[in-house]
């Protein structure tokens, strides 16, 4: 049972117009997939599926929004953990990665695209991440986990810069597959500004 932001259940067909897509845009990406081929998946008709959707991005945008909550619980859980600093950052780079490695590449360059009807919502999800990445990492330096010669400002301007690494084009000449890149990026993030364990 999925229950949506209202607290209500989601209707059966929505979740299944939903379940559909993620399936279709993490192997084809979103460019490449149409809402017919959604509806045949689903087993949903079009009219219903315009029932719930305006168009194929306002359903890709409606799956993130399930997948970053899902994902948020997941990080407030591990932040909340009494384990040591190195299991928690180790624990954040593991729950990065596998969500970088399960979209698939084709919608990480569906969404990473400037001209994607997607990108603005990424950016947004980004910072959200970065507002939250923040407040563990001032904690952290609190705690004496991050050296004090590192500067919080500086750490501010890599996570805003993120997806412009992301998709630099040296960057993308060294390392052209997206979730590699976005991996390394991440493992850079999490284990660049902290104190190597013990």
């Amino acid at each position: 049972m999925k229950i949506d932001n209202t607290g209500k259940q989601e209707p059966k067909k929505k979740q299944a117009l939903l379940a559909s897509a993620q399936e279709l845009f993490f192997k084809y990406g979103v460019r490449r997939v149409t809402v017919e081929e959604i509806c045949k998946n689903a087993g949903v008709s079009k009219m219903t599926c315009y029932k719930y959707f305006t168009d194929k991005w306002d359903i890709a945008r409606t799956m993130l929004d399930g997948i970053v909550d899902r994902g948020m619980i997941v990080f407030h859980d591990m932040m909340e953990d009494d384990g040591p600093f190195a299991a928690k950052v180790q624990g954040m780079l593991m729950q990065t990665t596998s969500q970088i490695h399960a979209v698939g590449q084709p919608f990480l360059e569906d969404m990473m695209q400037e001209d994607s009807p997607l990108n603005s919502y990424f950016r947004e999800m980004q910072k959200k991440t970065r507002d939250l990445s923040m407040d563990f990492f001032m904690q952290a330096q609190k705690q004496g986990h991050i050296s004090r010669d590192v500067k919080m400002p500086v750490l501010m301007f890599m996570l805003d810069h993120l997806s412009d690494l992301l998709n630099h084009q040296d960057f993308i000449q060294i390392m052209p597959d997206i979730q590699q890149r976005a991996s390394e990026l991440a493992a850079f993030l999490f284990y660049g500004f902290t104190r190597k364990p013990e």
